[in-house]
């Protein structure tokens, strides 16, 4: 599959911003660090069936079909600029990704990468307000919105290159005894295959795992898996960005036609429902999308880079995390 071009906004801001948690919706995002990368590559794989544990249960629900068509353009790997990835199963149309405002939680990235200790498992609780994940585990990574170019929305939007206001947590409806959560709203428009190239709209939300101005390798050895709550009226692509799967303004090293696949519960959407659902991704069962056949059949634990989730074409949807750890 071909790399399309696609503009993705991205929201970045210090953890120390006072942000305003909005009922019902998060706040608008401002640009992630500078990435700038012109990748459209697949990011969601489509079709099979999704792993969704319920709460308190590790149920796997089938989403077999669920996925309507290949997503294009989809989430761009890391921050600011970076590019969002392709189509799903098919090359597809993307304007290229801007943005980038310079700043970020680290200098450089940390060489060797950075890495938690079995204890550090919190990623975010979103508790705190601000838009950067819970500074555990040498996490310095932060929150974005990112968006098509083809007339799809999304809310809170991303800001432009000259600057926004961080993306805040929302407080409507949120996990247990919550009172933060990210929330995400919006449509996407529908994909069109016979277009030249084709179409495949996207909006989706993500975090860096590390952060210098661009997405950082981290290394999550001494853990197993992620595992987070979500809530929402639609199937979700999750994907998973390893230093294999991302090209390098994403934080990797792949190049070609495989790159920024992601990784997601058995390699396909995850259908999720009003009530909230806690959604399990075991890195030794973790898989590629069906199109990304050269991929590794599993993440490299010790080299990951970003996770995001992703709207497909065609929707109308509203979306909901919280609680996101490892484990």
């Amino acid at each position: 599959m071909n790399a399309l071009p696609a503009t993705k906004w991205l929201a970045l801001g210090l953890g120390t911003y006072a942000l305003a948690a909005l009922a019902c919706s998060a706040e608008a995002s401002s640009p992630p660090p500078q990435q700038g990368n012109g990748n459209n590559q697949p990011h969601a794989g489509s079709g099979g069936s999704g792993t969704l544990n319920t709460a308190g249960t590790s149920t796997a629900l089938p989403t077999a079909g669920t996925t309507a068509s290949p997503q294009g353009g989809t989430a761009p790997v890391g921050t600011a600029g970076t590019a969002p990835v392709g189509t799903a199963g098919s090359a597809g149309t993307a304007p290229v990704g801007t943005g980038g405002m310079t700043g970020g939680a680290l200098a450089a990235c940390p060489a060797p990468p950075a890495a938690g200790a079995i204890t550090d498992l919190l990623i975010d609780d979103l508790e705190d307000g601000n838009n950067g994940v819970a500074a555990v585990g040498n996490r310095t990574g932060y929150w974005y919105t990112y968006l098509d170019a083809f007339a799809s929305t999304i809310v809170p939007a991303p800001a432009p290159a000259t600057g926004g206001v961080p993306l805040a947590p929302g407080s409507t409806n949120c996990h247990g005894a919550s009172t933060k959560c990210i929330m995400i709203s919006g449509t996407t428009t529908m994909a069109d295959a016979t277009a030249v190239p084709p179409k495949y709209p996207y909006a989706g939300v993500g975090f860096d795992f590390s952060n210098a101005k661009k997405p950082c390798v981290y290394n999550a050895s001494a853990y197993s898996g992620i595992k987070f709550w979500a809530r929402g009226d639609v199937a979700v692509t999750i994907k998973l960005n390893t230093t294999a799967t991302a090209t390098a303004d994403g934080g990797g090293t792949c190049t070609g036609s495989m790159c920024n696949g992601g990784f997601s519960p058995a390699g396909a959407d995850v259908i999720l429902t009003p009530e909230w659902q806690q959604i399990d991704l075991a890195f030794a069962t973790a898989a590629p999308p069906t199109w990304a056949a050269t991929l590794a059949a599993h993440p490299d634990k010790a080299n990951l880079v970003s996770l995001q989730v992703q709207i497909p074409p065609g929707q109308t949807y509203s979306v909901a995390l919280d609680d996101i750890t490892f484990y």
